[in-house]
């Protein structure tokens, strides 16, 4: 059988590499960056099946992918979704999951709008390809309006009220074309300017309650869009519960850990899933895991090659600033002997990101 991805980036490659031992799936991967309509309709002839490894796919290609509808998976309606923040908010609403209270925003004088009804601070965000903190603005004060809309308005976006959280998380999940669904274990995510620097698993403290909110939370959506391969939901963790952020309808950069740290990736269940085969068990392998990001110099992540417990990933890419360049897997028999090792690694991440804040 033959898989095609749309893009061949690190983690169309991942994709790649986690069936390489099953010799009756062949991995194709598509880059996006070279596209020809001609290309595209040759890649598509030549596989069994299609992916993706991104949602911020342009429009025009997305349009192409209507015809080959019935190998697409996951499927075009779960595609279109997640490419819309607006489109996405209200199909978590649907699945019964808690997100901010929100609203369109199309104007300036809808910019106003939103604040009057939502209060402040709000969230502007682009509706559409933003990512890693890109296309999004806080506004703390009446006067934020028009410079917000100054910087990334004159198009689509959408206004999110202020969630107060102590922390984000995410849960990452593979649904086969028979329902079945396999859950990760959750991880604790800290960013910096917008980026996710590191995962952890365990994350500290969470509830038995919690955890079972998420895994519902990630099962209803799930099946809501009746969805095949890996999704990931980002949640804030606040006292009344679990509120969904943002859902990733693919492999997510915070399961990373789970190449080393679980007994199948999220790239293979992925795969599985496509392929109409058994999804494999999603099991920590290790008491206590992190992933490191490696962003925008490869040159401390050099030391993690002597590191007995951690594991370096290098994705090949040119170096420049706020780039994931790679990421660094730490496995460990307790939380303590994690917590040491990234230590040890914390030249990977900008001064204060490290440790984290107590809960």
């Amino acid at each position: 059988m033959k898989i095609g991805i749309l893009g061949n980036g690190q983690l169309g490659q991942m994709l790649a590499d986690s069936v390489t031992d099953l010799t009756d799936l062949e991995i194709r991967l598509y880059d996006l960056r070279a596209h020809s309509d001609d290309a595209l309709e040759t890649f598509i002839a030549g596989v069994d099946l299609l992916g993706y490894e991104t949602e911020n796919i342009p429009a025009h290609i997305v349009a192409k992918l209507e015809a080959h509808a019935d190998k697409l998976f996951p499927s075009l309606t779960a595609l279109k979704t997640f490419q819309n923040r607006l489109l996405e908010k209200n199909a978590l609403r649907a699945a019964g999951i808690q997100t901010a209270d929100f609203c369109a925003v199309n104007s300036l004088e809808d910019v106003h709008n939103a604040v009057e009804t939502l209060g402040l601070p709000i969230v502007l965000k682009t509706t559409t390809e933003g990512y890693d903190g890109k296309g999004q603005y806080v506004l703390r004060q009446p006067e934020d309006a028009e410079p917000a809309w100054e910087a990334i308005g004159n198009r689509e976006l959408i206004a999110e009220a202020f969630v107060t959280f102590s922390r984000e998380t995410s849960v990452i999940a593979s649904r086969d074309r028979n329902g079945n669904l396999v859950v990760w274990p959750m991880t604790e995510n800290v960013h910096h300017e917008g980026i996710l620097r590191y995962s952890l698993f365990p994350a500290d403290g969470l509830s038995a309650d919690k955890a079972e909110q998420a895994e519902r939370y990630i099962r209803q959506l799930a099946d809501s869009l009746d969805y095949v391969g890996t999704i990931t939901l980002e949640l804030f963790d606040t006292d009344s519960g679990l509120v969904a952020n943002e859902v990733a309808p693919r492999v997510h950069n915070s399961g990373h850990w789970s190449i080393e740290g679980a007994e199948a990736s999220q790239f293979r269940n992925h795969i599985l899933a496509m392929a109409g085969k058994a999804l494999e068990p999603t099991t920590a392998r290790y008491p206590a895991v992190a992933m490191l990001n490696v962003i925008g110099d490869e040159t401390p992540a050099v030391k993690a090659e002597s590191t007995a417990n951690a594991h370096r990933h290098s994705y090949g890419k040119e170096a420049r600033p706020a780039r994931k360049l790679g990421h660094v897997t730490v496995v460990a028999d307790s939380v303590a002997e994690r917590d040491q090792t990234i230590t040890e690694l914390s030249e990977l991440m900008p001064s204060g990101v490290w440790p984290p804040q107590a809960h």
